[in-house]
């Protein structure tokens, strides 16, 4: 597990950060400086990070805590099990943001990010998680509500009737039923997404959405 510091912080009166990620996991190692950036910046406007806080980054909710040097750090989701079990890392969070942000752009612009949080809630077929297929939608999000749905692809039940359907938390529907949900999470209203094994579908407004080239979802199934 790499570790990198905050140099400014102090400087602002406030507690510098350490932050640990893994170097094998993190596909964009400017991320991390981009991260340590974000936190520096933050404090230099006068935001004060407390230990207890929490502090969403993308669409994961992470937990600050007061390490034994003095410092900050900032605990993530093990994105394994429900309910969360917190791993001091930001290895998760910065990961699915790049992932998310990468297919956003695959298919629209940096500007049509629309990142829920974890703690809202999602709707889910109750049969989620047992084909291998699935889709996704999403309406406007409200405060507790991320907008969106996800589906399985079976065709011997219907998505209408609420005995098929439960509420659960975003994060619950992605570790506990769908993994394979988390890179379309940042996309907004009005999308629709089929994924079936090969390259995914996604529409907007009912239009097909074409994957923009050397973009990341052409470049990951280019030849599907």
């Amino acid at each position: 597990m790499a570790v990198q510091r905050t140099n400014t912080c102090r400087s602002h009166g406030h507690p510098e950060f350490q932050i640990a990620y893994d170097q094998a996991l993190i596909p964009v190692e400017d991320d991390v400086h981009w991260f340590i950036g974000w936190l520096e910046n933050s404090v230099a406007q006068g935001k004060r990070i407390t230990p207890g806080q929490t502090c969403q980054v993308g669409w994961i909710v992470t937990e600050v805590r007061l390490g034994e040097s003095g410092s900050l750090s900032l605990w993530e989701p093990d994105m394994r099990q429900v309910p969360v079990v917190w791993t001091e890392s930001v290895t998760n969070t910065l990961a699915h943001l790049r992932l998310q942000k990468d297919v956003v752009e695959s298919v629209l612009s940096a500007s049509d990010l629309s990142f829920p949080s974890m703690l809202q809630s999602s709707i889910v077929c109750a049969r989620l998680g047992q084909t291998e297929g699935l889709v996704l939608e999403r309406t406007k999000p409200s405060e507790s509500d991320s907008g969106w749905f996800c589906g399985c692809r079976g065709g011997n039940h219907d998505h209408n009737n609420a005995g098929e359907l439960r509420r659960v938390s975003l994060y619950e529907a992605a570790v506990r039923y769908a993994p394979q949900i988390v890179p379309y999470l940042a996309l907004p209203a009005g999308v629709l997404i089929g994924i079936s094994g090969g390259a995914p579908k996604v529409f907007q407004d009912g239009k097909p959405l074409v994957f923009k080239p050397e973009s990341f979802l052409a470049a990951r199934h280019s030849g599907r």
